[in-house]
């Protein structure tokens, strides 16, 4: 609160006279301000609802169609061939040809293993089957000379059957000696690993130097043409994928159109866990899915029933579950 001012003489009050005048009149200015904003606040509001264009109401008239289930799935997108490849036999490798990411064909060359003594070992081989060559060919000259001069006149019958002997025994050791060298090829050629099919390598695990072993993987492959969409279902829709079940994906978490698939196998085993059976889908056109990217599915379940639709615009859900439908 203010002090009482006293005047003093003509001039001391008229500044108080003024001051309490100006005290007076602040409150009236107050009281014309708010309802004038008050009125203007108001023509805008009106001049915006006036301006705005009605709402547009369009009706449709409820058809019987079939009833469809469509159940929205989660699911991997998996690879028909991948595999975690390993060499036959242990060695040391000698020859990386493959780096992470290349894309190689069934048959390529992955890895060589020094081969230096199976090499030698090959080369002795040859080396014998040659000579078991020679002799099988130099037995069966001295047979067929001796039965060309005849045998019991010119040459004893014994020495002619001792001759047949040997030709025997020269084929016999010419297909032991075919035999090893057969078995040392094979053991060459398993000193390389070879991609099994086309496909794309995703690790390489080994590198130059180092000592490896069978089942210790060297190098993972996965195909990337081959693939499928896998979907796990509940069990009670389990009944309702027959034939003219339909299937749909697209990526997960992406707003891409929904790609039409065709449902190429339904496992007919549940598992005991989840309660669910797979679904198996494979993709028709060209899309960018690749191995292990989640993906979304909608699987649409003809029940063999017949009842009233609408559209999906015309049905307004509540977040407390209720469903309505204007009828008009």
């Amino acid at each position: 609160m203010g002090h009482p001012v006293r005047p003093t003489g003509a001039r001391s009050a008229s500044r108080t006279g003024i001051a309490m005048k100006s005290r007076h009149r602040s409150p009236s200015r107050v009281l014309v301000t708010i309802p004038a904003l008050a009125a203007l606040l108001f023509s805008a509001v009106s001049s915006a609802l006036l301006a705005a264009e009605p709402p547009r109401v369009a009706t449709e008239t409820a058809t019987v169609a079939e009833i469809v289930d469509v159940v929205e799935l989660d699911g991997t997108a998996n690879s028909l061939h991948t595999a975690a490849l390993s060499v036959e036999i242990a060695g040391l490798v000698d020859e990386v040809m493959v780096e992470t990411g290349d894309r190689v064909t069934a048959g390529t060359p992955l890895f060589a293993l020094n081969s230096d003594l199976e090499r030698l070992a090959v080369a002795g081989l040859e080396a014998e089957r040659r000579q078991a060559v020679a002799s099988r060919r130099e037995a069966v000259r001295r047979l067929d000379e001796a039965r060309s001069v005849g045998a019991g006149r010119n040459i004893p019958e014994t020495e002619v059957q001792a001759r047949a002997s040997a030709v025997d025994e020269a084929e016999a050791r010419l297909a032991a000696v075919s035999a090893d060298l057969e078995r040392g090829q094979a053991r060459l050629e398993r000193h390389r690993l070879v991609a099994p099919f086309d496909g794309v390598v995703t690790e390489r695990l080994a590198e130059r130097g180092e000592w490896v072993v069978p089942g210790v993987a060297l190098v993972h492959l996965v195909d990337r043409d081959a693939l499928r969409l896998d979907f796990p279902v509940p069990q009670r829709y389990y009944p309702l994928v027959g034939d003219q079940a339909t299937l749909h994906y697209r990526l997960d978490g992406t707003r891409m159109d929904w790609q039409e698939g065709r449902i190429a196998t339904v496992v007919p085993v549940t598992d005991p866990t989840s309660r669910m059976f797979l679904v198996r889908g494979e993709s028709t056109d060209s899309n960018p899915v690749l191995p292990g990217m989640a993906i979304e599915g909608r699987l649409r379940l003809p029940t063999g029933r017949e009842g009233l639709t609408v559209t999906r615009d015309a049905v307004q859900r509540y977040p407390d579950g209720r469903t309505t439908v204007w009828v008009i």
